[in-house]
């Protein structure tokens, strides 16, 4: 971006020097030799000197030639209008504070994390959608001439999107960590349908597909939020306390069990929403 400015400042600045500088008069150049003759006959005059705007517009070309030059030698890091930073890095879950509030439910001890990988893939109503973590965006998926898998249509999706799942409205449901944000977006044409604040580091995600609730952690909380996405709106329904590093969640279709497990062996927590104490 900064290469595109310098290049488009330069142009600016020579066009305006060219404005500026007299321009000859119509039909009224002639080249000037070097010497002539005038009168008394037998005395020189020396027009070796080029007229002053000719030199004006000689200098202006010539310098602002070579700084295009040097800009254009550079290349931005990226011309890709999906991409969110120079640096392409995926977002990371939140280190978790220590957890010392009572748990509902059953714990039991371990919980692993692995990251897994920048591009991950999924099939909503049929179709192959892409979420690309290092870009932050979604793509739908098409072929191209011989056939074979390409990127289609993309959307930005937030700052950080990390994690992501579909439902059974034909939509992708997203995480995005960094912006702290719940996305929903549509598929076959890929619109953006819902956008919920959700701050404290979100990042696993799960979808109870018989009570339309999209569970979802908050890394940064130690938490985990049950939101109805059944609506034109999505509306929080559940909140609870979680195991420390709340990296992974997962839950039961038929019982409604939502399963948390932590991402440095803090315990695997089982809630059951759906019943008291």
């Amino acid at each position: 971006m900064l290469v595109r400015a310098i290049r488009w400042g330069l142009i600016l600045v020579y066009t305006e020097i060219i404005e500026n500088i007299e321009p000859d008069p119509p039909n009224e150049f002639h080249p000037t030799p070097c010497v002539t003759f005038t009168s008394p006959p037998g005395i020189l005059e020396d027009h070796a000197e080029p007229r002053r705007n000719d030199l004006h517009r000689l200098a202006a070309l010539i310098l602002t030639t070579a700084a295009l030059l040097a800009a254009c030698g550079q290349s931005d890091k990226s011309q890709d209008p999906l991409q969110v930073a120079e640096t392409l890095e995926a977002a990371k879950p939140a280190l978790s504070p220590a957890q010392n509030t009572d748990l509902k439910g059953d714990i039991t001890p371990g919980g692993t994390f692995t990251e897994g990988d920048t591009t991950r893939r999924y099939e909503v109503n049929g179709r192959q959608v892409e979420l690309d973590r290092l870009r932050s965006a979604v793509f739908e998926m098409t072929t191209d001439d011989k056939g074979s898998p390409t990127r289609g249509p993309g959307l930005r999706a937030g700052d950080g999107a990390t994690n992501a799942v579909a439902d059974r409205f034909g939509r992708l449901l997203v995480v995005d960590t960094r912006g702290g944000e719940f996305i929903a977006f549509s598929i076959d044409p890929l619109i953006m349908r819902q956008r919920y604040p959700l701050p404290g580091a979100p990042y696993g995600i799960a979808y109870d597909a018989k009570r339309d609730i999209a569970w979802i952690t908050l890394t940064e909380r130690n938490e985990v939020v049950g939101l109805n996405v059944a609506g034109g709106e999505p509306s929080e329904k559940h909140r609870f306390a979680t195991v420390r590093q709340p990296n992974t969640v997962s839950v039961d279709q038929e019982t409604g069990r939502v399963t948390v497990t932590s991402g440095d062996n803090g315990g695997i927590q089982v809630i059951s929403p759906w019943t008291k104490g």
